[in-house]
Formats: C-alpha cells, sequence, structure tokens
C-alpha cells in the first residue's frame, strides 16, 4: 500500500523581491516631478508676462485723466463756450445682488423720471459695466449725493457750459454725451478742441480703495486748443431778438440773418429762428439744430436782382436814365405771363429798380445774354459755397447756360430758377457795400494753443472784383433809393442812410409755385458812405404779409438801428440830402461832392509813392483782371477775349514795378484747357474760381494760399477724376466736392 506524501508545514517558503515595484515608483514620482517642474517653466518663463498681467488687475488700474476741451469766445473776448464738471452714474452688475440692483432701480427711478423697470433691465446682465445715466444735472446728482452702494460707480465728467443760452447756437453746435462735437464748430474742429488725454496707474488696496501709484509714470492731460470767433455777441443778440419777434409778428414759419462786417468779411452774426439751445440738444429735432444760413437754399427774388443790374450798368447795357417800358404790370413771355405789383408803363432804370419791376428786369436780362448773366452771377459767387469753415454749407445752384430753357434768363433775371443760401446773399451785397470787391466770408478768427501760442489766424482775403468803382457807386446810389422812396421804405431812418434791395418769391410747394406761400427778403448795408455793416434777412412763409418791403424791411431797420446805437458814434456829419447828391442821375459822382472820400480806399498798403505791388489776378477772368490792375494805377496787355480766364501774369504777383506798367496777361478758355495749370501760391477762390469754369472736379485740403495740386502742372486734365488742391494750413477748413 502506497504512502501518501504530505508537505511539511515547517519548511520556509522563497522570499519575494520589491526592487522592480519600488523602480516602476520612482519613475512614476520622476515623471511626475518632470511635469511638475515643466509646468512650472511654461508659467514662469512662457506664460509669466500673461499671468503677471492678470495679477495686476487684481491691484492695479489704469485711469484716463481727461484733457479740457478748449473754449470758445467771440471777437470781443467774451466766453461763450466752458467747461462744466458733472457726475454720471454706472455700476458692476457683477458686485450686486438682486436686493441690491432693487433698491439702485427704486433710488434711480423718481431722480431722471423713468420707470423702475428700465433700470434693474439695464442692472440685469452678466457685463462688468454699464450705464445708468449720462451727465446728470446738479439738482439730479444732489440727490443721490449720500446714496452709496457698493458696486454702484459715481464718475466725474466734463460737460459744456454755454453762458448765452441758445444765442449762436446752430453755430457753436453740441458735443455729444461721450464729448465729441456732433455740429457746428464743435464739429469742424473737434481735434482741435479735444486736446489730448492722459492717464495714471492706481493700485487697490486691501480694502479696494484706489490710491495713485508712486511706481508707474503718470502722462498729464493736454488741453485742447481755444477758438476765437469773429461773432460780436452784442450784435448777434440784438439780430436774433429781432429776428425772433419778427417771424412771431408775421405769423412765418422760420426766419434766417446774416450780418458782416463787408470790408473784411467777418461774419458778425448768424441767426436762425427757431433757436437751439446746444446745452438742451437732446430736447430738439434735427431741423432746429442745423444752422439753416449755410444749409438751406431757396428762390431769392428780387433781391437777386444785384447780378441783373451790375452786368447792365457795366456792360453799358443800361444807365440809370434809359427808359424801359414795364408792360402796364402785365407781361407773356415764350407763354409765361410776369405780373408787377406797380402797372408801371415807361419807365426809368432807376425807377425799375426803386419799384422791383420784374418785368423791366426780365427784359434787361434778355440784352445781357445767357453767358454774361452767367459769369456776373457767378462772379458774385453763386453756385459755389463760400467756405466759411462750418460743417454742412451748401454751393446752392446755378445752373449753366447749356441747361437753360427759354425762360430760363428772363426769370433768372429777377431771382427764379436760382438757389442760394443766405450767407452768399449776404456776401453778395457786401461787395457792393465795400466798393465792389466779393471778400471771402469767415468766423473762425483765430485759434490759440493750450499755452497761448497763435495756431492759426484768419486775415481778410479778397476773391475778386465784382463790379468797377464807378458802377459800385451807381449800384449804392440805386439801393439808396429803393429805401428812400421806393419798396424799402420800411427800412427808412432819419438820421441814417441805408441802401437795400427787397425780395419776394413765390414757393415751390408740390412742384407749383404758390400764391400763398412766399419767401419774403430783404438786404442792405448801412451807414451810407463808408458801410461798416452788411446783412441779409430772409422770412419763410410769412402769413400777416408776404412781400420784402412789408416783412423782411422792418425788422432790419430795427436792427440797424440797435446796431447804430451801440456803435456810439456818428460815420459822417453829412445829411441824407448831402449824400444823395453823391448820386445823381447820370449814376457819377460829382466833382467837389463832399462825398468824396465815399471812394473805398483799396490796398493802400500796397501802394507808395510812383511804385506799386502787382496785385493776384491769376484764374480770374480778364475784365475782373483788369479792373483790379487799373484800381492798382496799372494797364492790362489787350485781349480780344474778355471771357477768358487769366493762366499768368508777368511780372508775378507780389513784384514792385512803377505805377502805369503793363502786366503781361495769358488768357485761355477755361473749358477747353487741356493741361494742368501752376495753382501753387494763387488763392484757393481764384482757382476754384478757374476750376468750376472748367467743369473740373477737384477737393480742397486746408485753407490760405495753395502750396501744391495734384495731378501737378503740366498734366493731362482729366475731367472725371477730382483735383486735389492743398493748402498752406491742412488742419483746417476742408471744403467738399464740386
Amino acid at each position: 500500500m502506497q504512502e501518501t506524501r504530505q508537505d511539511n508545514p515547517a519548511v520556509t517558503r522563497p522570499r519575494v523581491s520589491y526592487t522592480g515595484r519600488i523602480n516602476f515608483l520612482r519613475v512614476v514620482l520622476a515623471l511626475v516631478f518632470v511635469a511638475i517642474v515643466a509646468k512650472l517653466v511654461i508659467i514662469q518663463g512662457v506664460q509669466g508676462f500673461y499671468y503677471h498681467r492678470v495679477a495686476q488687475d487684481q491691484y492695479e488700474s489704469r485711469v484716463v485723466l481727461q484733457a479740457n476741451r478748449g473754449m470758445i469766445f467771440d471777437r470781443n473776448g467774451s466766453l461763450i463756450v466752458s467747461n462744466s464738471y458733472g457726475y454720471s452714474y454706472a455700476a458692476d452688475p457683477q458686485l450686486l445682488d438682486d436686493a441690491e440692483k432693487s433698491k439702485i432701480a427704486n433710488e434711480f427711478a423718481p431722480v431722471f423720471n423713468l420707470p423702475i423697470s428700465y433700470f434693474l433691465d439695464r442692472l440685469n446682465t452678466k457685463a462688468r459695466f454699464v450705464w445708468l445715466a449720462r451727465n446728470a444735472s446738479p439738482a439730479q446728482s444732489g440727490a443721490l449725493a449720500e446714496f452709496r452702494i457698493y458696486g454702484l460707480i459715481r464718475l466725474q465728467e466734463q460737460q459744456r457750459l454755454y453762458p448765452y443760452g441758445s444765442s449762436a447756437g446752430q453755430i457753436l453746435g453740441f458735443t455729444n454725451v461721450d464729448g465729441k462735437g456732433a455740429s457746428g464748430v464743435e464739429l469742424e474742429f473737434d481735434s482741435l478742441l479735444a486736446g489730448t488725454n492722459g492717464f495714471e496707474i492706481m493700485q487697490r488696496d486691501g480694502l479696494g480703495r484706489k490710491m495713485p501709484s508712486v511706481d508707474y509714470p503718470k502722462v498729464n492731460p493736454i488741453a485742447g486748443c481755444n477758438i476765437q470767433l469773429t461773432l460780436d455777441m452784442n450784435i448777434e443778440q440784438i439780430v436774433e431778438q429781432e429776428l425772433a419777434a419778427g417771424v412771431q409778428r408775421t405769423g412765418a414759419a422760420a426766419g434766417t440773418a446774416v450780418f458782416m462786417d463787408p470790408t473784411t468779411g467777418e461774419v458778425l452774426a448768424m441767426a436762425n429762428y427757431p433757436s437751439f439751445n446746444p446745452a438742451e440738444y437732446d430736447a430738439y429735432s434735427y431741423a432746429d439744430s442745423r444752422n439753416r444760413a449755410i444749409t438751406d437754399v431757396f428762390e431769392p427774388g428780387s433781391t437777386f436782382k444785384i447780378v441783373t443790374a451790375s452786368a447792365a450798368l457795366e456792360e453799358g447795357i443800361e444807365k440809370p436814365d434809359d427808359i424801359i417800358f414795364a408792360e402796364n404790370g402785365r407781361y407773356t413771355l415764350y407763354g409765361r405771363v410776369i405780373q408787377d405789383f406797380e402797372q408801371a408803363g415807361w419807365i426809368t432804370f432807376r425807377r425799375a429798380v426803386e419799384l422791383s419791376s420784374n418785368i423791366a428786369f426780365s427784359k434787361i436780362g434778355c440784352k445781357i445774354g445767357a453767358n454774361k448773366f452767367y459769369r456776373y452771377a457767378r462772379d458774385y459767387g453763386f453756385g459755389a459755397p463760400t467756405g466759411i469753415g462750418l460743417p454742412g454749407e451748401v454751393p446752392g445752384e446755378l445752373k449753366k447756360p447749356y441747361e437753360w430753357s427759354k425762360v430760363s434768363l428772363p426769370f433768372m433775371s429777377f431771382g427764379y430758377e436760382v438757389l442760394v443760401t443766405n450767407l452768399q446773399m449776404a456776401q453778395a451785397y457786401a461787395a457792393v457795400a465795400n466798393g465792389g470787391t466779393l471778400m471771402q466770408p469767415y468766423i473762425i478768427n483765430k485759434i490759440t494753443g493750450p499755452n497761448g501760442d497763435v495756431v492759426f489766424q484768419n486775415e481778410p482775403m479778397k476773391i475778386r472784383r465784382v463790379v468797377t468803382p464807378d458802377v459800385d457807386r451807381t449800384l449804392t446810389g440805386l439801393f439808396v433809393d429803393v429805401v428812400e422812396q421806393g419798396t424799402g421804405e420800411e427800412a427808412k431812418m432819419n438820421d441814417l442812410l441805408i441802401a437795400g434791395k427787397t425780395g419776394t418769391a413765390q414757393k415751390l410747394v408740390d412742384g407749383k409755385y404758390s400764391k400763398e406761400f412766399y419767401h419774403a427778403s430783404f438786404a442792405g448795408f448801412f451807414p451810407v458812405p463808408n458801410p461798416q455793416i452788411a446783412g441779409y434777412i430772409m422770412i419763410d412763409s410769412p402769413t400777416k404779409g408776404y412781400t420784402g418791403g412789408a416783412v423782411a424791411a422792418p425788422i432790419f431797420k430795427r436792427i440797424a438801428e440797435r446796431i447804430y446805437g451801440i456803435m456810439q458814434r456818428k460815420t459822417t456829419n453829412l445829411t441824407n440830402a448831402d449824400i444823395r447828391m453823391a448820386f445823381n442821375t447820370s449814376g457819377k459822382r460829382e466833382t467837389g461832392s463832399k462825398t468824396a472820400a465815399f471812394i473805398p480806399a483799396e490796398n493802400q498798403d500796397n501802394t507808395k509813392g510812383d511804385v506799386v505791388r502787382v496785385p493776384e489776378v491769376s484764374f480770374l477772368d480778364y475784365s475782373s483782371a483788369a479792373a483790379i490792375l487799373e484800381n492798382f494805377g496799372l494797364q492790362a496787355s489787350p485781349s480780344d477775349h474778355e471771357n477768358f480766364i487769366i493762366l499768368s501774369e508777368k511780372p508775378s504777383a507780389g513784384t514792385l514795378v512803377a505805377k502805369g506798367s503793363t502786366i503781361i496777361l495769358k488768357v485761355a478758355d477755361a473749358s477747353h484747357v487741356t493741361r494742368m495749370p501752376d495753382f501753387r501760391g494763387a488763392s484757393v477762390r481764384n482757382a476754384t474760381s478757374f476750376l468750376l469754369s472748367a467743369g473740373i472736379p477737384f477737393r480742397v485740403v486746408g485753407s490760405g494760399k495753395i502750396v501744391g495740386q495734384s495731378p501737378k502742372a503740366g498734366q493731362p486734365v482729366n475731367r472725371n477724376v477730382n483735383v486735389i488742391i492743398n493748402c498752406e494750413s491742412k488742419d483746417f477748413n476742408v471744403s467738399g466736392l464740386y
């Protein structure tokens, strides 16, 4: 029998080795260590800058230091726009619970007269910053002065202050809620007025309070430039008050007025009614905020007869005592009926002006001819922007002769089929007031930096001579007659002689001329002789009277009375009778007359003894250039092409020559020019006049004398591509496209 073998329990089993496991654990730990080191290297080295900025954001913040916006003054140094400081309110919704949001909404709603839901909607967001109210009034800020909740932010912001309220509101314009210029001067010169913001680095302490950090640089803000306007706020307020009273008295819809210094082109007042208060811009419509004196166009009616009368006298077509048949008040031409207020028969040209006879002027216009009439209208500045330097200016509309119908010329002769602005009309009558020279209107006198340095200084700029001195004196006499014994008698004063012209034009309503709605206007200048003020008033849709003589002339008279009163001196010791003798029926000044000094002194600084400085006449038409040279005691080289444009003059402008010298003028037909002239050194007005005549589109950058152009002189003309005119100062006055 086989025995069964059993294991001896006393026998010891072999010992298990742990070396492999330990080594494995060491490897794992080493890999973890390497991973940690690698991560630290990435964090510290590769992403160190990022996490450093995140940490800084926890305890540092960059605070913008707002620059003081530049101030605006009138010509006398009176402050008309300055700055004040108010509060705006914002919140960080992530720091507020529902109860705190509700508390804020309930507190703000009655203060800002808004529903509670408005503020709750703004606070119930995931954003870290929301505006609750901007530019709170002092009363609103006072009501919230003691209200404090962590997460509610109160910021001090700069606000514009207008000491004169709504006066010159449309000119000055306004700044929006972010302090950016949105219209008027504030918009046009926003980059200069705004200045440059600075900044400061602030650190938070353990309680979240901000303190300046001495370890970081502080950049101080640079204040904006200050602007001085040509406006006289005394005159501006007079014009605004009388314009508003006149509009209300006549039941009109609106009114505009521009008054300027005719010798310099400085705008002294530019008024619109209804008015506009820039401090409360959100309470007005867009129509109320625009400067209608430069943005709105209208058919001027009989005040446009300044063009017809000038052309007729200058071209020798009419003299003051020439006889015209006024058709007894009714005239049919090419199937169109022309009517006069007065049923006159045979009348003199002088009487036609006094009575404002449309029939007589339609006949005179036809005698002048389309091309000459167009040239005189263009020379007075119609159909092109004045370049005053305010946003929104329009050029009006002066169609070229090839666009006219058979009735265009006779109807344009008394102010229809042409669109003008109030400023253009004031500029035209200012030309007659100063002796016959069209001046560049401007409203910016100078711009100074925050340290007081003059950045830009404006100067009077002559555009062109429109009529000769003799014709100008005749025109002045005719316009004096209009006020003394014609349609403008409502502007007549006993102790002040005013020259003026009335205008009445039917408005286009639904494509037809209305017999209910009119534009009533009056243009004038005073005192005569030596006028210092020229102005134009237009009343839109009066309901109590409708003619310029009945509606606008009385407003002009009231303005003239008040302005003349603040002059505090008489400009002449002559009586009206003495002055009227200067304008006899021949239209020539009487020899030995007391009014010999009435002849304007032109460019006295340019002459000395028998030597004269050659004036700039480049790019003017030949007749205008010849008249200017004659006024300086110089002669123009003969030319058979009086309607052509001057391309160059020799000797050049500015050269000193003996009186009586002949200036060689190179002329060309602008419409047929194929190579670009050299505009460098010329005035903007002369160059743009040439480009308009040549039908070449252009854009002007800057103001002052021209320093460059593209395409360059001598290159082919492409009438489908804009010519760029670069002027001395590129920071100011960017003109629009032709």
